[in-house]
């Protein structure tokens, strides 16, 4: 009988000293991880500063990078007598690429700092990278053509250019796209690698072209006389007039006009203007002596 309930007890006393058990190992399992990971904790506090060392170094770097490509472009751009405009789209392109390298420089550090292997990252990005320049051929074009602008200065930031038909002012020329306001306040952004052929209004001088419509029936000896005098008195009177204007007599031969072309030279910007003014000075000299200028009648249908 004593045989049998000590049986029986042992057989109840199972299941407990199974629970015991299991805990006992996760103590000890949690015991050997606290110890490790007490083992590891100054060598992960020597990673963590280390790291945070980097990014700081790093921070101070580019602050004092930028100051210094501000400085470089301002004195070359004294020196090479550069626009505020060229000097700034020089600095935007110079200071982005810094930043790139750094950002660049720190990210890979701080990873090798906790023991990543930076150079099976490199090999993945570089055939990653080939992979997506075969499909992205257009936006490296993009970048390599706004490079070379940049480089060139052949367009700036505040010049008057067209491009594909588009005219306007440059408000600013990104790494990928120039965007163009033209004069009805629209913006135009076009991308870089689509700049083939351009005019850009912005250098040198320009020059006001005026185009007068004068009548067969006038003298036309007396009307390029009057225009002479005329443009004369505008030389003197009119701002941004770099030279007198020229009366360049016959243009051609309308339908019901002959076309005399007055050319001025002005500095850029202002002939918008001063076609304006010359203009309302021919119209009224044309009225003050009597010469009527011709203009298109529609037909009237009965």
């Amino acid at each position: 009988m004593l045989n049998l309930f000590a049986v029986a007890l042992a057989e109840e006393a199972s299941p407990v000293q199974d629970v015991v058990n299991e805990v006992g190992d996760i103590i000890e399992t949690a015991g050997d991880k606290a110890g490790s990971f007490l083992k590891g904790l100054p060598l992960l506090t020597t990673r963590l500063l280390m790291a945070g060392l980097t990014i700081f170094v790093g921070v101070i770097i580019l602050r004092i990078g930028r100051l210094m490509i501000s400085s470089i472009v301002k004195k070359r751009g004294q020196k090479d007598k550069k626009t505020a405009a060229q000097m700034n789209t020089v600095k935007s392109l110079a200071s982005s690429i810094f930043n790139y390298i750094m950002y660049f420089i720190i990210v890979t550090v701080t990873l090798s700092i906790f023991g990543v292997n930076v150079s099976s990252i490199l090999a993945v990005a570089g055939v990653g990278g080939i992979a997506i320049s075969f499909g992205a051929q257009t936006l490296v074009k993009d970048i390599i053509s706004g490079m070379f602008i940049w480089m060139e200065g052949t367009i700036t930031a505040g010049d008057v250019v067209n491009i594909n038909g588009l005219a306007g002012t440059v408000e600013s020329i990104a790494i990928r796209t120039t965007e163009v306001r033209d004069y009805n306040g629209n913006l135009y952004v076009i991308p870089n690698g689509d700049i083939r052929a351009f005019t850009n209004m912005s250098r040198g001088f320009k020059r006001a072209i005026v185009d007068v419509r004068c009548p067969y029936d006038a003298d036309q000896a007396r009307l390029v006389a009057i225009l002479n005098e005329e443009m004369e008195k505008a030389y003197g009177e009119v701002d941004g007039l770099m030279e007198k204007p020229e009366v360049m007599s016959i243009l051609s031969f309308e339908t019901d006009c002959v076309m005399v072309r007055i050319a001025a030279q002005c500095p850029v910007g202002e002939n918008w203007r001063i076609e304006r003014d010359l203009r309302s000075r021919v119209k009224a000299r044309f009225d003050a002596e009597g010469i009527v200028m011709p203009h298109y009648q529609k037909p009237v249908v009965k």
